[in-house]
């Protein structure tokens, strides 16, 4: 269950909850709302996981990548050496070590470009994602003071019509 439905959820519970009479108060059940907001500590730490889990992704391919542009250029350069010790033709070995060092260069620098490339989109993505749940745990908690906010503005007019009411009842007795 992702985080999203559960504070529709919440919202339901808070929409669908009984009106306090002349007041924008409504009783809502306790039990209720902490069961949603422990699903919700429970489901924040698994975002946060996907997160790393595309950021660990991302070094990884960064890695393989660069792994491969060495490997490619040590395979040009020993191509390169072989075939200069068999060749009786210097020049033309060095042209093709030139070239091979020149390709083997390229592909680097493509390679490297593709690196920073990904580590600037997987960035990106991990700064939304964390972001996006920066906004929903403001808007939790923003939902969660009014809640108290509400209780206890309830609680504060249960006790002052209680003393109300007791004041009444000793003026009466007297």
């Amino acid at each position: 269950m992702d985080i999203i439905n559960i504070l529709d959820r919440l919202e339901t519970l808070i929409n669908t909850s009984r009106k306090v009479p002349y007041t924008d108060s409504a009783i809502v059940d306790r039990t209720k709302i902490i069961e949603l907001l422990d699903q919700m500590r429970l489901n924040i730490p698994q975002e946060i996981k996907q997160a790393s889990e595309v950021l660990r992704e991302k070094d990884q391919i960064l890695n393989v990548a660069v792994m491969e542009a060495r490997t490619s250029k040590s395979e040009a350069e020993a191509d390169f050496l072989s075939k200069l010790n068999q060749s009786v033709l210097n020049q033309k070995a060095e042209e093709l070590y030139n070239d091979a060092e020149s390709k083997a260069s390229k592909q680097l620098e493509l390679v490297e470009q593709e690196c920073r490339a990904r580590r600037i989109e997987a960035d990106t993505y991990a700064l939304k994602s964390l972001k996006e749940l920066d906004q929903e745990l403001n808007k939790i908690a923003g939902s969660v003071r009014k809640g108290i906010e509400l209780l206890a503005n309830n609680a504060k007019q249960s006790e002052q019509i209680n003393s109300a009411n007791g004041l009444m009842a000793s003026i009466a007795s007297d």
